[in-house]
């Protein structure tokens, strides 16, 4: 049984956690964030919200917001199609590995076998010995692989820089290899994993959350106490948790099974409540299986932190704020540029692989992450900014482009579904992040008009 300490410990932390920053924490927050990331925008609260605003007027075409994720992960099944830096989202090793390490998957065999590819010309390709036509150009060159601090071949990195910041912050609890950090060891690690890629991958993002503030939250502790020299205190404890906890505070939270919208499958009543209930069970799950990861210290000091509510507000905040971490694929730019050249020589040997991927051979690095400042946004179905990416962009940032001219403190919003789309499949979307969409383009469709202009209601 826990004690009576303990109890009021996590009362305190999770109450502190969960509590809405005021709006002086806000403003300054995102001030200070958008002066360092020197972005041409800010944060302000309008009639509907909190909003990000333009700090300058944009062209058409003009570059409105570069921004890295506070964290992000790739997806689990995208992990078969893109071999990418644990950290920073960018391709590693080479294109003709990259190749190679997809068709070498026991999924693919038949595939190879249908279009004549011979698997050791691929083991060839993956190690280096053998090299494509014109991979070597450099256009193509990636960034070497370097290793994972752990052991494991789970992740890459396309740096030292990267590699270390990663296990720093969470991966050292969070490895399946040899040199695991993982408090009950590599296994306890490995159940984490699989139950969230059997479950909802988006545990993973909200693990790491976790682990990054509590990781942040004791070097504090450490450097407040002066090594063990000043008195540990209750109020610095929580002090020290709070700073660690700002970037993910001022996220748009809701409670995971509560905000999740009621999927059309599922009648209203008892059935949605059983629904919602087993959501809560299997965040629950999620949570202990962390938890066996956790050291032991950080669960003592920080056991408001790892609380129930406080994992599924995160979980909740990702699913009403996350954003796409996209990075094209160097394999689809490497087949078009061979198809550009023409050359029959050089298709002799790339069509078969080309076949044997089919489709696939152009998926891009898919993922989810939290933007500070782009989770700011407000939808509108007639958005003044959109995501797009130059061949430059090769990494896990978002990159936003002014739709249309922008005047200087114009609200700037996208579309968080597919704006093309008719206005009940958008508002049907939408619902799951938590809200109808009134804006004026919704309006007027919904009223049988056309296309309102500019305007609109957010979440």
């Amino acid at each position: 049984m826990a004690s009576s300490s303990s109890t009021v410990r996590v009362d305190a932390q999770r109450t502190a956690l969960l509590a809405a920053p005021t709006v002086e924490s806000e403003s300054d927050y995102y001030a200070t964030l958008a002066a360092a990331s020197s972005a041409d925008v800010r944060v302000a609260r309008v009639t509907h919200g909190k909003s990000l605003l333009a700090a300058r007027a944009f062209k058409r075409g003009e570059r409105v917001l570069l921004e890295a994720p506070l964290v992000g992960m790739q997806q689990e099944t995208n992990r078969f199609d893109a071999r990418v830096c644990g950290e920073c989202f960018r391709y590693v090793g080479s294109v003709d590995g990259q190749i190679a390490r997809r068709l070498l998957m026991p999924s693919m065999e038949s595939a190879c076998n249908a279009n004549g590819v011979d698997r050791e010309y691929l083991k060839k390709l993956q190690d280096g010995s053998e090299r494509l036509p014109i991979a070597t150009d450099a256009e193509f060159v990636l960034p070497g692989i370097t290793k994972s601090t752990g052991g494991c071949d789970r992740e890459v990195y396309c740096s030292p820089q990267c590699a270390e910041s990663s296990w720093n912050s969470y991966e050292k609890f969070l490895s399946v290899g040899s040199k695991s950090e993982s408090a009950n060891g590599a296994a306890s690690a490995t159940n984490f994993i699989e139950h969230a890629r059997d479950t909802n991958d988006i545990f993973i993002l909200a693990a790491k959350v976790l682990l990054s503030v509590a990781v942040e939250a004791d070097a504090l502790r450490i450097k407040t106490s002066g090594n063990g020299k000043a008195e540990e205190t209750e109020s610095t404890l929580t002090s020290d948790l709070l700073l660690a906890w700002q970037p993910f505070q001022h996220g748009f939270k809701r409670i995971w099974w509560e905000a999740v919208a009621r999927p059309e499958d599922v009648a209203e009543g008892l059935p949605e409540t059983q629904f919602r209930d087993s959501m809560k069970e299997i965040a629950g799950e999620s949570l202990d299986l962390l938890k066996k990861c956790t050291p032991n210290a950080f669960l003592s000091n920080y056991p408001g932190l790892f609380s129930l509510e406080v994992f599924a507000s995160l979980i909740g905040m990702f699913e009403l704020n996350n954003l796409e971490i996209a990075v094209a694929s160097p394999i689809e730019d490497y087949f078009l540029k061979v198809d550009e050249l023409g050359d029959s020589e050089i298709t002799a040997i790339t069509n078969p692989l080309l076949d044997a991927l089919d489709t696939r051979y152009c998926t891009p690095c898919e993922g989810s992450g939290f933007f500070a400042l782009q989770s700011c946004l407000n939808s509108n179905c007639d958005p003044n900014v959109s995501p797009a990416k130059s061949d430059s962009d090769v990494d896990g940032k978002c990159v936003l482009i002014a739709s249309r001219d922008i005047a200087k403190d114009e609200e700037l919003t996208m579309c968080y579904v597919d704006e093309t789309v008719d206005v009940e499949t958008r508002r049907a979307e939408l619902k799951d992040y938590g809200f109808i969409c009134m804006c004026a383009t919704c309006v007027a469709q919904s009223e049988g008009k056309g296309q309102a202009r500019r305007g609109g209601k957010t979440k």
